[in-house]
């Protein structure tokens, strides 16, 4: 097998010929911050100078080794594709175990992975065995208090509030900031700010999509994020699935996003687009509880505009998803740490 029996091989940088190859692999099923956060620590084992290249395997594989996943394999593309750290995708791997072969035909110098190594449903083998005997491989750090599992353990416990309370919510520090901005733009008075604002719950190919066509306007993109207690005021139950902090950390993340207002207001008045010099407003065409009327002032001075991201997905939908496969993600969760 070679790249060419791959779906896609992207390429959103042509780095120095010279520096490191790296290949970070995965199913990256509803990508979070976690998920970001070994990326990163991938390319902070080379002090950032390399070049990362991320594979992801189809669902078919995934649902053989691993069970089912909750998003679809072009949402998991679009969502890995959107990571600031990312150089190169390979998408559509049609096998579990990372080959030797494969690494030499992409021309990769050192294959990163977190520590919790996985193993070969059908042998039982360490997926990444022919990689370790090759002296290719490094470890990097889990990053502790997010998971796939757990987040979906939350949107079948609609009760379940831990996520607001003690380590889950308090994890948002400036350090992990500072790690997660370090390569982000810095504003200019040149650039045309565009504003953008909500929840961001969940997020998902349908946002990847609104900040990548959003930042496409201007030249300076602006995201503003709704507090916990803003969002449960007008969705109840437990929602946000994700907390401000693991949602900060998500966006950050982002490749398309250059700053971050936390604790945003719903909407946008005439004093944030005069202190913030907000060039356009940003919504998308679905509202979810913040309407036209959290906009007026941005209407009234001819700067709103509405983003159809090409996806109808929502986090409504992706819990859907869920709730109608529980028995499967119920036996897939019993064999794994929340």
């Amino acid at each position: 097998m070679t790249t060419k029996d791959y779906k896609h091989h992207l390429i959103f940088h042509n780095k120095d010929k010279n520096l490191p190859r790296i290949y970070v692999d995965g199913c990256y099923d509803m990508f979070h911050w976690g998920h970001a956060n070994v990326i990163r620590q991938a390319c902070a084992a080379f002090d950032y100078k390399c070049v990362l290249v991320l594979g992801i395997v189809n669902n078919e594989i995934i649902e053989q080794h691993k069970g089912p996943t909750v998003m679809k394999e072009e949402e998991r593309n679009i969502a890995v594709r959107s990571c600031q750290w990312v150089d190169e995708v390979v998408d559509g791997i049609p096998y579990w175990d990372t080959e030797l072969f494969m690494m030499k035909d992409l021309h990769i110098d050192y294959v990163v992975h977190g520590d919790d190594i996985s193993l070969n449903a059908t042998t039982g083998n360490n997926s990444y065995q022919a990689i370790i005997d090759a002296g290719m491989m490094k470890i990097v750090p889990r990053t502790d208090g997010v998971s796939t599992t757990d987040i979906i353990y939350r949107m079948m416990n609609p009760q379940s509030k831990e996520h607001w309370e003690g380590f889950k919510h308090a994890n948002l520090s400036i350090d992990k900031i500072r790690l997660f901005s370090n390569i982000k733009k810095e504003r200019t008075p040149q650039d045309k700010v565009i504003y953008i604002d909500g929840s961001f719950d969940l997020l998902h190919a349908g946002h990847y999509e609104l900040f990548r066509k959003a930042h496409e306007l201007g030249t300076y993109l602006i995201v503003g994020i709704y507090e916990d207690h803003t969002i449960n005021e007008y969705k109840g139950m437990n929602y946000p699935i994700l907390n401000i902090g693991e949602r900060v950390m998500s966006l950050l993340a982002c490749r398309y996003i250059d700053n971050l207002v936390i604790g945003a207001p719903r909407g946008v008045t005439s004093e944030m687009i005069e202190k913030m010099h907000i060039d356009v407003v940003v919504h998308g065409k679905c509202e979810n509880g913040v309407g036209k009327e959290y906009y007026k002032d941005a209407i009234e001075k001819k700067i709103y505009q509405e983003i159809d991201s090409g996806l109808t997905l929502t986090a409504n939908e992706i819990i859907e998803r869920v709730k109608e496969r529980e028995k499967l993600f119920e036996i897939r969760n019993s064999k794994k740490q929340r």
